[in-house]
């Protein structure tokens, strides 16, 4: 962690994610769309009712095992974490999205690394192509993590559901039939 995020933020970052009731899921979707964003935040979740989640989340449970070493740790569900390393890892179905990807396993390295004082660092296993991608927690994650807390705080007080524009990843989104965008 660089020092500034340590020593400025980290207690301000650790207690809005208290307070706020923050995870991993929220930094992702903040970063894919505010109206998905709120949703979360508010509660509403139509991924139950998506097939493409459905499959996704069934490959997950049979072909990769979940760590429950994180259980009992709030907002913290990465897929495994290497205690010994500090090394937190997710994985992914593509390679798209990166950003949103990254910030929700910076979300996790960060917490970890509040937590045990140690430095810790992510990995994204995308299962498309078997491939790994490095989240390290340089000054622009931190950064990034940051402003998606305030983003997440704001959201929390506004009262309707945002408007928003059709993005690519309407498509196969699971609030899509709610946006109108299917």
């Amino acid at each position: 962690m660089t020092q500034t995020f340590q020593w400025m933020q980290s207690a301000a970052f650790s207690e809005r994610v208290d307070r706020l009731e923050l995870h991993g899921l929220h930094f992702q979707h903040v970063n894919l769309c505010e109206r998905r964003a709120w949703m979360y935040l508010h509660r509403v979740n139509f991924a139950q009712w998506n097939s493409r989640v459905a499959t996704g989340t069934a490959h997950q449970a049979t072909h990769y095992k979940r760590d429950r070493s994180t259980v009992g740790l709030f907002g913290l569900a990465p897929d495994r974490v290497d205690w010994k390393q500090a090394i937190v890892f997710e994985n992914k179905g593509t390679g798209g999205a990166s950003v949103a990807v990254d910030r929700q396993v910076g979300f996790y390295a960060v917490m970890l690394s509040i937590a045990t004082e140690r430095t810790w660092t992510g990995r994204v296993h995308v299962l498309t192509n078997r491939r790994w991608r490095e989240v390290v927690l340089d000054a622009s994650l931190l950064d990034g993590l940051w402003s998606d807390s305030l983003r997440l705080e704001h959201l929390t007080q506004v009262q309707r559901v945002p408007s928003v524009p059709r993005i690519g990843l309407c498509a196969s989104c699971s609030l899509a039939s709610f946006c109108g965008y299917d």
